[in-house]
């Protein structure tokens, strides 16, 4: 705007009345606050705008909120702007939101990301969770070649809630049954070495679980290599993919120098190590910890944990909200990704 336009304009706001001054003021606190990430907000959304209550195409921009494009539906009649029914919605401190990242990636406890955000702890723990919706639904669809598979067992745990039902409390924290493992929450790990790597959180290590994790991932020109669990064996037989099985108990750790489950071993080495420092994760929020871990594990730099990463993810899943609460009647968790 020129200069002399934007005087005259300066010399009219006198002339404006109170409810047309309070209008002016929430346009320009919009505009003010629509930054450098709102408009990252509006470029990861892209022009092909749907409305999250009814998937109709017909919308309308309808002003602005928060920094953001508001629109509404020609159906439904119902407002909405990018980050409606996304993990996202409703956050607030946009402009905190890299430095909760960096935190992410250094994987720093809820205590020392609230007091470096200057936030509460409920905000840091709530942030967390939001951010990790995304890489929680980011695995691989499928893995070939040479495929590696095991399971690792973490402790159940009901961290954060006031009642356990089922069992008593554990004193600190406390032992598992390392034997019978009624207590122990099974993992699956599949990994190719080609970088392809998901994770499943099982119900329990058997052939209905295993086989139907493995069913959609695994390709007929695949290679398995596992250790001796009869559970894959007869899933390789069942689908006639060539397995080759390492046995510790018998010496057998390489297979023709070429097969074996070193590569998932030590990811998961490499996983419990980093598990460690949480002092036992909520057995509810596991899925969201298995999915910090592959992320993390694909940036190893940390270049790809960027707002437009978060942005990307976020809006290519629904938020559900996760419920960490087990009552009498209950059989098992039950999670929310």
């Amino acid at each position: 705007m020129k200069l002399n336009l934007f005087t005259q304009l300066l010399r009219e706001v006198p002339k404006l009345t109170n409810n047309q001054k309070h209008l002016l003021q929430h346009r320009l606190n919009d505009e003010i606050n629509r930054g450098g990430i709102s408009l990252l907000i509006d470029k990861c959304k892209g022009d092909d705008i749907l409305c999250p209550h009814c998937d109709c195409e017909h919308v309308q921009r309808y002003g602005s909120a928060s920094g953001l494009q508001r629109y509404k539906c020609k159906a439904c009649l119902k407002t909405f702007n990018a980050l409606t029914k996304t993990p996202l919605a409703r956050l607030r401190k946009r402009s905190l939101w890299e430095k909760n990242l960096d935190c992410m990636f250094d994987a720093l406890p809820l205590w020392r990301v609230a007091e470096i955000l200057d936030v509460a702890v409920s905000t840091a723990f709530r942030w967390r969770h939001r951010f990790l919706a995304g890489p929680t639904h980011d695995k691989t669809s499928e893995v070939a070649g040479i495929v590696e598979c095991d399971e690792t067992f973490f402790l159940e745990s009901f961290k954060g809630n006031q009642t356990i039902h089922d069992r008593p409390a554990r004193k600190r924290g406390g032992l598992g049954n390392k034997k019978f493992r009624d207590d122990q929450v099974p993992v699956l790990i599949v990994r190719d070495r080609n970088g392809g790597l998901t994770d499943f959180v099982l119900d329990a290590p058997n052939n209905q679980e295993i086989h139907g994790a493995l069913e959609p991932i695994i390709t007929d020109e695949s290679i398995l290599c596992t250790d001796g669990s009869q559970v894959y064996k007869s899933f390789a037989k069942a689908h006639g993919i060539k397995h080759y099985r390492s046995i510790t108990s018998q010496g057998t750790r390489v297979i023709k120098r070429v097969y074996h489950i070193q590569n998932v071993n030590n990811y998961m080495s490499r996983l419990k190590t980093w598990m460690a420092r949480f002092h036992g994760v909520g057995t509810a929020y596991l899925h969201q910890y298995l999915g910090w871990m592959r992320a993390l594990e694909h940036s190893p730099t940390g270049a790809d944990f960027s707002l437009e990463m978060l942005l990307n993810a976020a809006f290519k899943c629904e938020y559900v909200p996760i419920n960490n609460k087990k009552s009498e009647d209950d059989d098992g968790c039950v999670f929310a990704f």
